[in-house]
């Protein structure tokens, strides 16, 4: 008899043994297909088929899992303090995880079911709108209040897992509100009637977080359809001294270089919330038009959004996305020279450009796949950011990153043009961060080498000299600023000219010098402050800069085109 005993109790523990095996395998079969989902959340990589298998896939390994553990067998376990702990925690997130692929899952195909509708401009666009916000509401609802079992007393490889699928869940819940916020925003717009600024930057001359504002014209919205009104130099639309003030840390830092007579004068903050309201304020003074927004688009984002939309024909010359970058920061000022005291005949192009290929966006042919991955391209790099007078739509851009905005963790080096010229394509700006431990706190040393490649032969209006102006050819006078997170102190900028701001900006804190390069001349800006604790983190703030800037901090290399997280 007991031998019999023995030979159940040995049985028993065989089965616990091999469903447990097979129920860890399944799960991490799953784990590991939602985190390659999570490396491919790209909008082109969402309209795919290849996410919803993956999912699919991964539903079908957290049933396995929890079919296995689900076994009558196991319910002699479940009663055990300690380990029936672990077996409730590991069966509650196999069944979490299979709910998350299956509304995952879901989301997708709804997602590519709008999608591949036919969506010419109108009503119909707008509806598809609604209907994304409302997929995306619906199953953010349905990832909330999910049993993930018992947090407390598990072992620690189990507790590690635990902790990191509840963050991927906030994650997902986070995306897919903001989703819908996003989608239900752009569709009030959409639907109209409302008019938005729109602001086009040119790379080649920068300003802080975004070209220049070269040209500016109005779009009007109205029943799914967008009017592209007609666009002129912003040189054409300045102000009067004291008809907008300037107020708060824009004035205390800047307001040396006026920023409300000029639209070109604007962009001196990174700070996209600052500059759209007063942008919009200086139009309604300056045309007597009210605006319920702003966008700003430069050289890098139309040739992002053009990937979608195809070439579109300024004048007699065919532009595409091959060749926008060059025809705009470069070949249409071939030729151009000023006369003493007169301006250059010319006409910018780019604000034609921006027009012909915003109004080309609501054609029915333009690939909404496409459209969707060049979108969040622009605004990761801030070559496309948005502001709305409408608190709710301002909180979708806000959320959704196009809104220009910095948090108390953002970091960025800017360097302003104030020559007036078109340089900016030749400034290499590479910056090396590195930290030290300084007793409980840290100490970081962030250094900017700046170099002018200006090369011979171009254009008067490219590189000067320009009449009554002492600086010579290719000569690039600016201003180099460092935004900083908002907890940073002990600050010093060493290794260009006396400190012009000092002071806090918005959320972060500021720091700039002029600077000065002559062609073929290179320069180094060391800037150090501490951060209080031995570990933290900053977020770069990408300076819209064509060609990037370089950066190196944490022991790698990367561009700023996209937000980079840098930790110590």
């Amino acid at each position: 008899m007991a031998s019999a005993v023995v030979v159940v109790l040995a049985a028993w523990l065989v089965f616990l043994g091999v469903r447990s095996v097979s129920a860890y395998r399944q799960d991490k079969q799953g784990l590991a297909l939602l985190e390659q989902v999570k490396s491919h959340l790209s909008p082109g990589d969402l309209t795919s088929s290849g996410s919803e298998r993956l999912l699919d896939q991964a539903q079908a390994d957290f049933s396995g899992a929890h079919a296995d553990l689900s076994s009558p067998l196991f319910a002699p376990v479940t009663i055990v303090p300690v380990v029936g702990r672990q077996l409730r925690s590991v069966r509650a997130l196999s069944t979490a995880a299979g709910t998350v692929s299956a509304v995952g899952s879901a989301f997708l195909g709804r997602v590519h079911t709008v999608i591949n509708q036919p969506h010419s401009a109108g009503p119909e666009r707008v509806a598809s709108l609604h209907t994304l916000a409302a997929v995306s509401a619906s199953s953010a609802a349905q990832l909330r209040h999910l049993d993930t079992g018992p947090s407390q007393g598990l072992v620690s490889p189990l507790a590690k897992k635990y902790d990191q699928f509840v963050s991927q869940l906030d994650s997902a819940q986070l995306r897919l509100t903001r989703a819908a916020a996003v989608s239900a925003a752009a569709a009030s717009i959409l639907s109209g009637p409302q008019n938005y600024l729109v602001l086009a930057s040119n790379n080649a001359e920068m300003r802080a977080g975004s070209g220049a504002f070269l040209d500016v014209g109005v779009a009007t919205t109205s029943d799914g359809t967008v009017h592209m009104g007609t666009f002129g130099p912003s040189g054409n639309f300045s102000l009067a001294p004291g008809q907008v003030a300037v107020t708060g840390d824009l004035q205390r830092n800047w307001g040396w270089l006026h920023p409300s007579l000029d639209f070109r004068n604007l962009g001196l903050t990174p700070q996209f919330d600052v500059n759209a309201p007063l942008a919009a304020e200086m139009w309604t003074a300056r045309t007597g038009q009210a605006v319920d927004g702003v966008i700003a688009l430069d050289v890098v984002g139309l040739r992002q959004l053009m990937v979608a939309t195809g070439p579109v024909q300024v004048g007699a010359t065919t532009v595409s996305a091959d060749t926008v970058e060059q025809y705009l920061l470069h070949d249409q000022y071939n030729g151009v020279t000023y006369l003493a005291g007169s301006s250059p005949d010319r006409v910018d192009a780019l604000g034609s450009l921006a027009r012909a290929v915003l109004s080309q966006l609501q054609g029915q042919s333009t690939d909404l796949k496409s459209l969707a991955s060049s979108v969040s391209s622009a605004v990761a790099g801030r070559h496309l950011m948005l502001w709305s007078a409408n608190p709710a739509q301002q909180a979708a851009w806000a959320v959704s990153g196009v809104s220009g905005s910095l948090t108390p963790r953002s970091v960025g080096v800017s360097l302003l043009n104030v020559g007036g010229n078109k340089l900016d394509q030749y400034l290499g700006v590479h910056v090396d961060v590195t930290t030290r431990r300084s007793g409980s706190a840290t100490a970081v040393t962030m250094t900017t080498r700046l170099t002018n490649s200006t090369p011979p032969g171009q254009s008067q209006y490219i590189a000067g000299p320009f009449p009554g102006d002492p600086a010579p050819y290719g000569s690039y006078i600016g201003v180099v600023a460092d935004n900083l997170p908002a907890a940073a102190g002990h600050i010093t900028m060493t290794g260009a000219g006396p400190l012009a701001v000092n002071g806090a900006e918005g959320p972060t804190w500021v720091v700039g010098a002029p600077v000065t390069l002559d062609p073929g001349a290179t320069t180094t800006v060391v800037t150090r402050f501490v951060m209080p604790g031995a570990h933290g983190s900053m977020t770069l703030v990408p300076s819209a800069r064509l060609p990037a800037e370089q950066w190196s901090a944490s022991g790698r290399s990367f561009d700023d085109s996209a937000p980079v997280t840098v930790t110590w």
